[in-house]
């Protein structure tokens, strides 16, 4: 199969190494250089190097027009040669990229000089190679999930899809080890091959302190392409700040002249680390093999500098350098867990004088505290000038010693600490940026921060015993955040001023707050401001002017009625502190109130004594998104949401008597009810035809739906395929491809099964037969089971799902249709906020529909009828489910269904008729085109998941 296209096609692979890139890029031109007239794959592009791209372009061309030539630039070929290439279309695989040259002076040259619909493809573990060459698809080779991963070890250690008995656990342990990447599984699946259980076993404790030469040393070419800074940014993270906050990073990187910014993001392109997302915050992370390999470097270093080691992170071997009384001058980060110390803890404490490069510093654990401990702390204690991160957790000392803190430090955390007082003068700290005190329930007065000029998070959260926080901090010129949350003692937040940096302030659960004089400027706009269940029985008098906050939360009070238009577009309200009225009485009031009437988000949380919402809820039309959440006594839904047109999220969680739900809007996309063990009854989802063409409705651990609950959800997965086939005229017009609709129930075999009587499966795959009279106007509905026994938090991570379609070319030969998945199981923009953790109190099944998948199937379905052959399709099915960080999900049962679609002389569709379906002329010719268009991208994404297939079932 070749592509129609009308110019030359450039494609990126990239990702780290060991990954798979050359086996896919190999495997594509294996498979499909026979369908070019000319053809080439330049290996080791790596060795060549930047100062012989003369040659790379001589090898090439060489190779493409069948003769030898030297010394050959691209860009100014004779008219002869440019003939020539432009006669044939050509595929070409440049492998191994590694310099910026390759793209930007090759790959524009062999756009002017290649025939038409020729393609270039380059795999590289820079991604910056691949931009800085204009690069129009990159794709990234993610690792493998924990499914293929064990495929691709037993194929390579058993030659067969299940470990020999005996082995399982094992097998475990080297897919654990590996991490999803098919080198590692690879090497240690031959090198283990034939091996006893004894020797498996003593492989694997053996890796963890001396990792494979072979997996290291693929694994080192990237680390060998960073220059000095960028290698000290990369060992910082494997030794000290692996899944740490991407922001706090950055800030105390570059404050040790590492130019982290740039550094980083040059790690992301080689792809030695890796960005993820939890809430507002994104984090830095590592695989666990770079990990390794960087730790392998640092004791490298140690024996090439003669005992001089810059990084100890591993308690035991602190432990063992300070016994032996090594050199540790050059420390420049250690990491100790004081609760694993086989040494006198006061040996660490005052060895730290003896490091006077130390930049970072973590001492983790408790450690007992006895007279001697404060004396010697009191006379020796000692902290170096060159410290920027200090973290004391659990530090027993009552009052740190009068000592000069680090006027470069940027970070200081405290949690959880005995400390009572943390210094009694004014302390210069020019360079201080985040201040962590949590939990430190004895702090009974909070620092003079007046020498952190460049302070911007201070966090203070569960400092029972404080009463005042120094106004002070209100005035500091960059202070962004500060968290008082649970302060019980705290009485006042009171200032003169307010810094206009200031973004989000939380004050929740300060029980005895009665004062809160706050000059809060009226520029403030997206401010957060939090102040639910204090004593304060009215809102503030000092922001009463503000509008456009991000964020406010208060108690249920009449005095909300004050605020004024858009003073919010997100507010959260608890239980009143002063039950002068129900609730509900309350909420009815203040609901049509202005800062009501274009609120776009509300939050009703550990509301205890509201028992029904009010019916008055219809005024809110500006409001998008509803979170009602632990409101035990609530019942129902008011019938009046059906009126909230710009409705489109509803998030309930643990209300414990919530029973019914009614009619939706049809503004609806995302439904989610959590834990609401007495939900029987939902009316339908939709109170009239749906507007989206995506949908998201779940009800986790709602045990206790009935039948027609069950039936009123599947309706309306119905109604909205319906729909879509409706609106657009014909089902698989390229136009519907984002139509997509997922919904999430506890499994009642009874409502579930009876949707899919014919096709059904009790393993993770699923073949059948298209019978001669299915239609080609068809929709397609999977299915899949998911065990309440997973080991990981359903609340942080995203599950991802879907189905792999293959269609049947004969002797078990499979040719890839179709990629079906979702967007990200359990998860809403705003929910993330709400729920920590969702256990599965039973089985979950997952039903839905993606318009693209079915769209792909139905259309190959429709091509193979076309050829000579006889038989019926065949289709094989493969489910998956996986957490985004590839932990797999079990599947214990999966089904699909076909939907047909029947279009009627008045051009209405109905579903689950036998039809042959219609499609008019203009719409033909507009599939066509979309097609014509997208044809290259289904191409590429076709050959790169057979080639992933192939990577986990054959050695290619």
């Amino acid at each position: 199969m070749r592509p129609n296209l009308e110019e030359v096609l450039v494609i990126g692979i990239w990702g780290m190494g060991g990954i798979g890139k050359s086996t896919i890029a190999e495997a594509l031109f294996n498979n499909y250089s026979s369908q070019y007239e000319r053809s080439c794959f330049l290996s080791n592009s790596r060795e060549l190097g930047k100062p012989c791209l003369s040659d790379i372009c001589s090898r090439l061309l060489s190779q493409l027009l069948n003769q030898d030539l030297h010394n050959i630039n691209i860009g100014v070929l004779d008219s002869r040669t440019k003939s020539k290439l432009k006669k044939k279309r050509a595929l070409i695989v440049l492998d191994d990229v590694v310099d910026s040259p390759i793209a930007t002076d090759l790959v524009p040259g062999l756009r002017t000089c290649l025939c038409s619909g020729s393609i270039v493809i380059l795999t590289t573990r820079d991604r910056s190679v691949l931009t800085s060459g204009g690069v129009e698809q990159i794709h990234e080779i993610t690792k493998m999930n924990y499914g293929d991963s064990h495929k691709l070890f037993n194929h390579c250690a058993f030659s067969d899809s299940h470990p020999k008995a005996g082995y399982a656990e094992l097998t475990a342990r080297v897919i654990d080890y590996a991490n999803g990447i098919p080198l590692a599984l690879k090497i240690l699946g031959a090198f283990l091959r034939a091996k006893s259980v004894a020797e498996w076993d003593s492989a694997l404790k053996k890796l963890r302190k001396y990792p494979n030469a072979d997996i290291q040393k693929v694994l080192r070419l990237s680390y060998d392409t960073l220059d000095d800074v960028e290698k000290n940014i990369l060992l910082d993270v494997a030794c000290f700040f692996h899944r740490h906050k991407m922001e706090k990073i950055t800030r105390i990187l570059n404050s040790c002249d590492f130019f982290a910014n740039i550094g980083i993001k040059s790690l992301l392109d080689k792809s030695l680390i890796s960005i993820y997302s939890n809430g507002d915050y994104k984090y830095i992370q590592m695989h666990s093999l770079i990990q390794e390999m960087c730790w392998k470097i640092i004791h490298e270093e140690y024996r090439k500098n003669g005992g001089q080691q810059t990084r100890l992170w591993n308690t035991e071997e602190v432990c063992n350098i300070f016994q032996d009384e090594r050199d540790i001058h050059g420390v420049e980060s250690m990491i100790v867990d004081m609760n694993e110390i086989s040494i006198d803890p006061r040996i660490i404490i005052i060895a730290l004088r003896k490091m006077p490069k130390l930049r970072l510093l973590a001492l983790r654990g408790n450690i007992n505290m006895d007279l001697e401990w404060n004396r010697v702390l009191l006379e020796g204690f000692q902290l170096l000038n060159d410290l920027r991160y200090i973290e004391w957790n659990k530090c027993p000392l009552k009052f740190v010693p009068s000592i000069c803190w680090p006027q470069k430090l940027v970070l200081l955390s405290m949690r959880d600490s005995n400390v009572q007082k943390l210094w009694d003068t004014v302390q210069n700290l020019p360079s201080l940026e985040f201040i962590n005190l949590e939990d430190c329930k004895y702090l009974i007065e909070c620092p003079n921060l007046a020498g952190a000029t460049n302070l911007k998070i201070i966090s203070l959260i569960g400092c029972e015993s404080l009463q005042d926080v120094d106004p002070f901090i209100f005035s500091l010129p960059k202070i962004e955040k500060l968290y008082v949350t649970d302060c019980t003692s705290l009485k006042r937040l009171c200032s003169d001023y307010c810094s206009p940096s200031l973004s989000g302030l939380w004050a929740t659960g300060c029980s005895n707050l009665e004062e809160f004089s706050i000059p809060i400027m009226g520029d403030h706009s997206k401010l957060g401001l939090s102040l639910p269940s204090t004593a304060l029985s009215e809102v503030p008098s000092t922001i009463m002017h503000l509008k456009d906050l991000e964020w406010f939360s208060f108690n249920i009070s009449y005095s909300l009625q004050k605020l004024p238009l858009n003073f919010a577009s997100r507010i959260g309200l608890m239980d009143p502190i002063k039950h002068e009225d129900d609730t509900c009485i309350i909420l009815s009031r203040i609901f049509p109130t202005p800062a009501f009437l274009s609120l776009k988000e509300l939050l009703l949380y550990k509301c205890k004594s509201l028992s029904k919402l009010p019916d008055n809820i219809h005024v809110l039309q500006s409001l998008q998104i509803l979170q009602v959440e632990s409101c035990h006594v609530i019942t129902s839904l008011p019938k009046s949401i059906k009126n909230l047109q710009q409705l489109g999220a509803i998030y309930i969680t643990n209300c414990k008597m919530l029973q019914y739900i009614p009619p939706l809007p049809p503004s609806i996309i995302y439904f989610y009810a959590v834990n609401c063990k007495s939900l029987k009854e939902v009316s339908s989802l939709t109170s009239e035809p749906p507007r989206e063409d995506y949908a998201w409705f779940g009800f986790h651990n709602c045990t206790k739906l009935d039948d027609d609950a069950y039936e009123a959800v599947l309706k309306d997965l119905k109604s909205r395929i319906e729909l879509v086939a409706n609106n657009d005229g014909y089902l698989h017009n390229e136009a519907n491809n984002d139509n997509t609709f997922f919904y999430y129930l506890p499994s009642k075999e009874s409502i579930i099964n009876h949707w899919f009587p014919d096709y059904y499966s009790t393993e993770a795959s699923i073949i059948i037969e298209v019978p001669p009279d299915h239609k080609i106007s068809s929709c397609l509905v999977g299915c899949i089971l998911i065990s309440q026994y997973q080991s990981f938090n359903f609340g942080k991570k995203k599950v991802i799902f879907g189905w792999k379609c293959y269609l049947g070319k004969g002797c078990n030969d499979w040719e890839w249709i179709t990629t079906s998945g979702n967007r990200g199981l359990l998860t809403g923009y705003a929910f993330s906020d709400v729920i920590d953790q969702l256990e599965m109190v039973s089985d979950h099944k997952v039903v839905w529909y993606d318009g693209e998948g079915s769209n792909k199937i139905t259309e190959a379905i429709k091509e193979r009828r076309k050829g000579t052959t006889t038989c019926n399709p065949i289709l094989k099915f493969e489910f998956y489910a996986h957490t985004k960080d590839n932990e797999e999900v079990v599947i214990k049962e999966c089904g699909i269904r076909w939907m047909h679609v029947h279009v009627n002389d008045e051009g209405e569709i109905s579903p689950d008729a036998t039809h042959e379906g219609y499609e008019s002329h203009d719409v033909e010719n507009q599939r066509k085109e979309n097609q014509k268009k997208s044809k290259f991208t289904w191409w590429f994404q076709r050959l790169l998941l057979l080639c992933c297939r192939a990577n986990t079932e054959e050695e290619i």
